[in-house]
């Protein structure tokens, strides 16, 4: 069939994947997002994140040998409408907030997430004096 495209929407389940994965991030990168206006998408940061925990059961492949996981795997998101730079630094401990399913997909085996805020959690454990 030609042109399916149009008719097929693929449903990411990020409330599923945020819990699996302790709802909180490692920041890695950022970079300016200059936006799709066509499609409603304000400019903003496109970030990569570093999953700290993955609790999901990832069964076993072929040979019977249990599948990684994803903690310590980087991914990308993009914060719509946020100013660019992110006051955020390498190793910073983030949430990601207001997930946009409308706006977010998977493509050739690449999520592309996006969401309306990112926030700096407290980092746990700080000097003690």
């Amino acid at each position: 069939m030609l042109n399916i495209s149009p008719y097929v929407r693929t449903v990411i389940n990020w409330d599923a994947m945020d819990r699996d994965w302790g709802g909180s991030y490692t920041f890695v990168s950022q970079r300016a997002y200059k936006g799709k206006p066509e499609a409603g998408l304000a400019p903003g940061a496109t970030v990569t994140l570093q999953i700290m925990q993955d609790a999901h059961d990832h069964g076993v492949d072929k040979s019977g040998r249990p599948r990684d996981n994803n903690a310590l795997e980087t991914f990308s998101v993009t914060v719509v409408g946020c100013s660019y730079p992110l006051p955020l630094s390498k190793g910073d401990r983030v949430q990601l907030e207001g997930f946009i399913p409308e706006a977010s997909y998977y493509i050739d085996y690449a999520p592309i997430l996006r969401f309306r805020a990112i926030k700096k959690l407290q980092q746990q454990g700080g000097d003690k004096a």
